[in-house]
């Protein structure tokens, strides 16, 4: 193990630390994605990992929309107040993980497309963002979210590091492209079941062993 200083480990937190996509999918499939376009079948990786504020446009433009904006996001709202609330679970080993690097030197930044309100939820749950320098939500880029940079760019600013001496873990492949396009060294996370395309990722891991190996013995 070497140290960690002078490194900053920027976390996604939907489906890496906080394993929340399983009840994403079910609800964005049966229900949200439904009611948004009745007559139409869009695909749940047509918004996954990115503000669901930002995806109502492109989805109008494609699809045969049938609520509101306003609608749709309540239909997110009220997704999330439950998910975050009572269905979501922490990934095993995560609170261990976020002590260990902070031990060894790291600066830890939370980098989430979900609003301050649903972080808030997670923390009440889980205490979560007393491990991190730094949280960063969407809600607070002034511009476009993932798959744009903005956020880890963020990110990295909040450290004080350069985006290159940053390790962004990501689940999706918005995050993924956008962790890249930021200049962060990527590690793409499957611990939560999806197979998202995590190919532009510099490397892959499964579960919370490989990641912490990957970010501890490299």
């Amino acid at each position: 193990m070497t140290s960690l200083a002078g490194t900053g480990i920027c976390f996604d937190m939907d489906g890496v630390l906080v394993q929340s996509e399983e009840f994403w999918v079910a609800e964005q499939r049966t229900h949200i994605l439904p009611t948004t376009a009745p007559d139409d079948d869009i695909p749940v990786s047509a918004i996954t990992g990115r503000n669901y504020r930002e995806v109502y446009d492109d989805l109008v433009a494609e699809y045969d929309v049938a609520v509101s904006r306003a609608e749709f996001e309540a239909l997110f709202e009220s997704a999330g107040e439950r998910i975050y609330g009572e269905q979501a679970r922490l990934l095993d080993g995560t609170h261990d993980l976020l002590s260990t690097l902070a031990a060894e030197g790291a600066a830890l930044a939370l980098t989430t497309s979900s609003p301050h309100a649903w972080i808030a939820l997670v923390d009440e749950r889980f205490g979560l963002t007393r491990h991190f320098d730094a949280v960063v939500s969407a809600d607070d880029i002034d511009g476009p979210g993932k798959p744009a940079p903005g956020i880890y760019e963020r990110g990295a600013a909040e450290l004080d590091l350069p985006p290159e001496a940053c390790v962004a873990v990501e689940d999706s492949t918005a995050g993924v492209r956008a962790a890249v396009d930021a200049g962060l060294y990527t590690v793409g996370f499957r611990g939560d079941g999806d197979e998202a395309d995590l190919s532009a990722a510099d490397e892959t891991v499964t579960g919370i062993d490989e990641l912490r190996a990957a970010l501890l013995d490299s």
